[in-house]
């Protein structure tokens, strides 16, 4: 498309420089089309396409290049048991997979196929015996999408301790905010109790003294005053001794409400569990508490501030709470883009 106007313009009798302007082409580029065109006809508008280099590997190499590193070593009887890229380029070659290959295309491989080494992390396993019937039950409660019940997730975190807390922030080159490095220790402790509505997606906390049952049950009581009596309500739970005391059950019974614990060492089941870290950092970072009145006021606002903030940008508590900031990092480095981010403050 972008020659044959060339042939055209130089049949009318233009030169090769006005071409040049109109094509925005070199002079020299359209002389060697007008050339080809003399020499070869109409052929020479058929581009010659080479296809390039064929790939190196196949695409069978490459799932066993990433097998073989999503393996442990241990297990293919290696006398060691994390992988390095020397290593792994070693034992490829040995094991035929490849007969050579280097390691850094051995790294682009692996990052196509989004693999990173990682530190091992530890797991806490289960071992109630009704694990699987639990599971089942709480992923039927929160799972449901038509009618769904009044699900409650309630969880604790803490104790938080009234001193200055460490953060991060924007400030003058080398001129960081400051909090003190020393302070009293007499000011106290302090437990934040959240409670999720699992389906509405709305947060709501109330700050205690003390983890016990009985602040638990008040906790209990101010949430279950925000349902009609009639209005049957599902507690998810970690399952501490304080949240299920003869209180609690007594209360639970009587007032419409299902307790549902979660399995023995598995209180990921619990959907608030995840987002308590989060509140604690958004309210308590970079300050510097004087008295538990304060770390309630700012929980306080950290709740309302999220809650607000997920309804204006269409987010549910669902969606993850911090981006994966590997992601960028399984990128070749030639293949990253670097931009500078706006930052929009919210309006007071």
């Amino acid at each position: 498309m972008k020659r044959a106007p060339v042939v055209l313009a130089s049949a009318q009798g233009f030169t090769a420089s006005n071409i040049a302007l109109i094509a925005g082409m070199s002079e020299d580029y359209v002389r060697d089309l007008i050339k080809a065109f003399n020499g070869n006809g109409v052929t020479m508008l058929k581009p010659k396409w080479g296809g390039g280099r064929p790939p190196t590997f196949t695409e069978a190499q490459r799932k066993a290049l990433v097998d073989l590193a999503t393996s442990r070593p241990r297990d293919l009887d290696l006398p060691y048991q994390e992988w390095s890229l020397s290593r792994l380029r070693g034992e490829a070659v040995k094991r035929g997979i490849v007969a050579s290959i280097s390691e850094e295309w051995l790294r682009v491989i692996l990052h196509e196929a989004d693999v990173s080494h990682q530190d091992i992390r530890t797991w806490k396993t289960s071992k109630d015996p009704e694990f699987a019937a639990k599971k089942r039950y709480i992923d039927r409660l929160t799972r449901k999408r038509r009618n769904p019940p009044v699900v409650l997730s309630g969880d604790e975190v803490g104790p938080i301790q009234v001193i200055p807390h460490g953060g991060g922030g924007w400030f003058p080159e080398g001129r960081p905010g400051r909090i003190p490095a020393t302070y009293p220790k007499d000011r106290g402790t302090a437990y934040y109790f959240f409670c999720l509505n699992v389906f509405k997606q709305r947060l709501s906390g109330n700050l205690y003294r003390h983890r016990d049952g009985e602040s638990w049950l008040d906790f209990l009581k101010h949430e279950r005053w925000k349902y009609p009596r009639a209005q049957r309500i599902y507690w998810i739970h970690v399952g501490l001794s304080t949240h299920t005391t003869t209180d609690v059950r007594a209360y639970a019974a009587t007032h419409r409400i299902v307790l549902v614990p979660t399995a023995t060492n598995a209180s990921w089941m619990n959907p608030v569990e995840c987002h308590a870290g989060d509140i604690q950092d958004l309210a308590l970072a970079g300050a510097d508490p004087q008295d538990p009145l304060e770390v309630s006021w700012a929980m306080d606002t950290a709740v309302a501030y999220r809650n607000e903030e997920r309804r204006a940008r269409g987010k549910t508590f669902r969606d993850t709470v911090r981006a994966d900031k590997r992601r960028s990092s399984k990128k070749p480095i030639w293949k990253r883009a670097f931009r500078v981010r706006q930052v929009s403050w919210p309006r007071h």
